[in-house]
């Protein structure tokens, strides 16, 4: 039988979930192709976006999606240039993650702006941050209209981390990372909080339980 005092209290459809990741999603905003005509020099742009609607969708191969308002500049970026890369943050650039999200990069130059500096991926046509600890670069794959937003589905072509985040068996270490995650709702961004407890592990201890 159910808890009778276990109460619940409707606040209707909202967007909310939690833990609500945070990224910055980094494309060119004009194309390669594009020069300047006096001296030829490569015209395209490094931009970035803050978007916290994004998570892995396909083991194989291995995707990520994320939702993106077709009025942001990114939007139009991505279908021009079919690739993106998604950078996550740690909570040292909370400041330059709010800005990216504020402004726009059809009339800001926000990677100058918060002092960031961009690589060109080895594997897509999209840049990358380098201040981030984990980046990953994206091929998109397809793309669906949501309501206000769409979805880009991209392959993972490469997951670059930091040496300085991986432990001494080379594997990621989030206590090292600090990664920051977004309240929905609330408006706020948190740390990623401590370990708990051991994934396909601790539910063993639940299935080893008889049922009186």
């Amino acid at each position: 039988m159910a808890d009778q005092s276990i109460k619940f209290k409707s606040i209707g459809p909202q967007n909310f979930v939690l833990p609500c990741p945070i990224f910055l999603v980094g494309t060119y905003s004009h194309s390669k192709s594009e020069k300047q005509e006096s001296t030829g020099e490569d015209l395209r742009k490094p931009n970035i976006m803050a978007a916290a609607w994004a998570t892995l969708c396909s083991a194989q191969p291995p995707a990520m999606l994320v939702a993106i308002r077709q009025a942001r500049h990114t939007h139009k970026s991505i279908l021009e240039h079919k690739a993106f890369t998604i950078n996550i943050p740690d909570t040292s650039l909370l400041a330059e993650v709010d800005y990216a999200g504020i402004f726009s990069g059809e009339h800001e130059d926000k990677i100058a702006q918060c002092g960031l500096h961009a690589e060109t991926g080895e594997h897509v046509d999209a840049p990358y941050i380098k201040e981030c600890p984990v980046v990953l670069e994206m091929k998109l794959m397809q793309h669906h209209d949501v309501g206000t937003h769409t979805l880009f589905i991209g392959e993972i072509m490469d997951v670059k981390i930091k040496e300085s985040c991986l432990d001494e068996a080379g594997m990621p270490n989030p206590t090292i990372m600090d990664i920051a995650c977004y309240i929905p709702l609330l408006r706020e961004y948190w740390g990623l909080g401590s370990f708990k407890a051991k994934a396909f592990g601790v539910g063993k201890t639940i299935a080893s339980q008889k049922i009186k």
